[in-house]
């Protein structure tokens, strides 16, 4: 794969997604993360994700990002460090289909120490 420099993370692996309008998980739910200020939920606006491994390494994943019952995103069940290369937009959804959250910029950087 060819080398990346991911720098937005997209959640820290501690990061719990909660509904809008009460501070319970976003249990099942599903996260899309698109090109800034556009419909993340529309296949042509959504941007690569990758996971970034403990090692550094990184990962390409699909869309959208799975929410555990516990409200942490996950790759293959298993809580993950989700990152791109470039500010984004993100729609976070329930289990029911119904938009939480869609802030239409994200440029949160990652600094490694």
């Amino acid at each position: 794969m060819t080398d990346i420099t991911a720098n937005v993370i997209v959640s820290m692996s501690s990061q719990l997604f909660t509904m809008a309008r009460s501070f319970k998980a976003v249990a099942n739910g599903k996260i899309y993360i698109g090109k800034i200020d556009t419909d993340p939920v529309n296949p042509e606006n959504q941007i690569q994700v990758y996971v970034e491994n403990e090692d550094g390494s990184h990962v390409p994943v699909s869309q959208p990002i799975v929410i555990n019952a516990a409200g942490y995103p996950v790759y293959n069940g298993q809580i993950a460090k989700f990152v791109t290369e470039q500010g984004h937009s993100m729609a976070v959804y329930d289990a029911y289909g119904s938009q939480q959250f869609e802030p239409p910029r994200v440029s949160w950087r990652v600094f490694y120490l």
